[in-house]
Order: C-alpha cells, then sequence, then structure tokens
C-alpha cells in the first residue's frame, strides 16, 4: 500500500492546480450533504462533497452482527488450545484504561505497547491506534471519532484522504466494522478452496464497547435519490484479536514468488483483502516442506478503495497502477452528472449483512 499512496500522492499533488474552483459559483441544490453530530444533541455540523455515497458510510455498521461479535462477558479460550482462559473483565478494564490515559493526551500506556499509530491524531483523539496487550497474546485496534474529525478526513494522515475520495467518503473509523464480518466471508471462501483450505491461517476477532458509549448521527440529504437517510456509529469502539508472530522464517521463495504467490489468494479471495505484503505472513509448516499464510488485516478491501467490479491483476506493479489511475478518476476526473449516476448504481461489491 505504501508504494501506491506514492503514487496517488504524486498524482495528487501534480493535479492540485486544477482544483481551484471559483468564489462566486452557487452551490449546486442537488449536491449531497451529511449532517452529523452526538446522538440526542441540538450541536450539529453540516458537509457537502460529491464523493458521498450510501454504501459505505449509512450502512456499514449493522447494531445486531455488532453485538452478536462483542466480546464476551465471562471469558475467552487460549488460542493455543491449552485449556486455558482470558478474562473478558480484565481485558474491558485495561481497554478502558487505555481510553482515559489517550484523553489526557498520553502517548506511552500502562498495559499496551504501541505498534502502529500513523492513522491516529493525538491532539485531536482520533482516528486508528495499534495496541499490543503487555499481559495477553492480543492486539487492540482502537478507532476514535468525534462529528467533527468524523468529517475532516486530512487530520488523519494521507491514507484516509485518499480514502475518502475514492470510496464514498469512507475513513478507517467505517471501514473498522467491516473486518469482522469480512473475516467471516474470507473463512467461508478458504473452507471451499482446496489450494488454501489446510494453508491459511486468521485471527479470531471481538467488538468492544466503552461502558457507556456515545454514538454518531448522521443524516443524508441528496444521497442515492433519497429524501433523507440516517445512521448511527459508535464514536468510540475497538476490535480485539489474536496476536500473530510476525517474523518469517527462512522460506524458500524470492521477493517476486511471495509477492504472486499473495496476489494469486488475493484473487481466489475476490480482493476482499489488502494485497499488500505487510498482511500476509508466510512460514514453514513444522516438518513438512508446505508453508502457512497468515492474513493479519481483514478489512473488507473494496469498501476501502471503491471497487464496484473485480479486476484482476499479476502482480503488485499492476495492482499500484490500478489504484493510481483509479484515485486520478475518482478524485478529479468526475463530472456532476456521473457522480450523480453513481449515486444510484447497485455495488456488487459491498459488504452484504
Amino acid at each position: 500500500m505504501k508504494k501506491a499512496i506514492s503514487c496517488i500522492l504524486s498524482i495528487m499533488i501534480f493535479c492540485l492546480p486544477i482544483l481551484g474552483r471559483s468564489p462566486f459559483r452557487k452551490k449546486d441544490p442537488r449536491k449531497p450533504e451529511i449532517t452529523i453530530g452526538w446522538k440526542n444533541s441540538k450541536r450539529v455540523l453540516k458537509r457537502s462533497h460529491w464523493v458521498y455515497t450510501e454504501y459505505p458510510l449509512f450502512t456499514t455498521f449493522n447494531a445486531q452482527f455488532f453485538n452478536e461479535h462483542h466480546l464476551p462477558r465471562d471469558v475467552i479460550p487460549s488460542r493455543a488450545n491449552d485449556g486455558t482462559t482470558i478474562d473478558c473483565s480484565d481485558l474491558d478494564r485495561d481497554i478502558n484504561g487505555v481510553v482515559a490515559e489517550i484523553k489526557k493526551r498520553k502517548k506511552k500506556y500502562t498495559q499496551f505497547t504501541v505498534i502502529q499509530d500513523k492513522n491516529f491524531n493525538y491532539n485531536q483523539q482520533c482516528g486508528l491506534l495499534v495496541l499490543k496487550f503487555n499481559k495477553y497474546p492480543l492486539v487492540l485496534k482502537l478507532f476514535m471519532e468525534t462529528p467533527k474529525t468524523f468529517i475532516d478526513p486530512y487530520c488523519k494522515g494521507f491514507e484516509n484522504q485518499f480514502f475518502f475520495y475514492m470510496s464514498g467518503g469512507i475513513n478507517r473509523h467505517i471501514a473498522g466494522l467491516t473486518r469482522i464480518k469480512n473475516l467471516e466471508l474470507i473463512r467461508e471462501q478458504i473452507t471451499e478452496h482446496p489450494r488454501w483450505a489446510e494453508n491459511i491461517i486468521t485471527p479470531r476477532k471481538w467488538y468492544w464497547l466503552p461502558q457507556k458509549p456515545q454514538y454518531i448521527e448522521i443524516t443524508g440529504k441528496n444521497i442515492n435519490d433519497k429524501k433523507e437517510i440516517k445512521t448511527y456509529i459508535p464514536g468510540t469502539y475497538a476490535i480485539i484479536a489474536d496476536e500473530l508472530d510476525t517474523k518469517e522464517d527462512s522460506i524458500n521463495l524470492s521477493s517476486q514468488e511471495k509477492s504472486e504467490l499473495i496476489m494469486q489468494l488475493c484473487m481466489d479471495l475476490h480482493l476482499f483483502v489488502d494485497p499488500h505484503s505487510d498482511n500476509f505472513i508466510i512460514k514453514h509448516k513444522e516438518n513438512s516442506i508446505d508453508y502457512t499464510i497468515s492474513i493479519v488485516d481483514t478489512e473488507h478491501f473494496p469498501s476501502m478503495v471503491g471497487l464496484k467490479e473485480e479486476p484482476f491483476f499479476n502482480n503488485h506493479i499492476e495492482w499500484y497502477i490500478y489504484l493510481a489511475a483509479k484515485f486520478l478518476q475518482d478524485a478529479y476526473m468526475q463530472t456532476k452528472y456521473s457522480r450523480r449516476q453513481a449515486q444510484k448504481k447497485f455495488n456488487p461489491c459491498a459488504i452484504q449483512w
């Protein structure tokens, strides 16, 4: 993804001179608009943009599915299958603790170690923060937004800006809600595929909410020809996942062979996972010449980059070029008419609940 982002960034910088708009241009009354604020609050913000679409912004949060996959109240079994368990009340206490530390603007935490924070804004306390539990073999992906930061695609790093234009105003907060559903879809596809059925490892995952969750209310206007559309999403939530060993052993595969193997897997999974090589860990099986591939990240990739068809790639170079071209098309080469038509077009790649 880093190479793709670099390529897209170069195009974005090159195309900046054409972004200018006359301050005297009247607002188009048909332009998509969202009104956003905390649930049951009268203070709201409004933002108009042609990129806003019904999916994934308004249809990704499924409350029933979320609750069904929530962290249990009692215990979860250890992944090691050694009969031990992890007390979920301890996990809940630690996560509430780290949220409190973040709100105090701390960057080092008592019960966690930071793994990744490139998509997190410490000053505005928003975005995605990836943490490792110090006491358990688990990883925490913590998502935090406010109404103000949610509609700001520029405060959480470059990646969010690209995804915003490519996929209907999406951000990591919305994309995170696809991770567990997409994990189930991936597992179904793997089970049915003889080549991968015995070689793919996926982590277990659970949702988490604070003790007193706040919900963001989003109302849409001029979206998909609907008079009004509304959704509620949690302002803060998390995904707890099994920690995977990210150290690859010395497998007899060249960089090109690994790239081709990963891309073939992604093609067989209909590109439901991001083909970036960092998302996959390849290891030898014990006492075997065969290998296993662990899938680290299960965000629904078509939702992240706005795919409405299933492209085919032989290698990562073709993939980078495709993403760069798609961003250029989505951000700079759409007419108002084409954007309005896109609002009505069925998306066969969308997550179905």
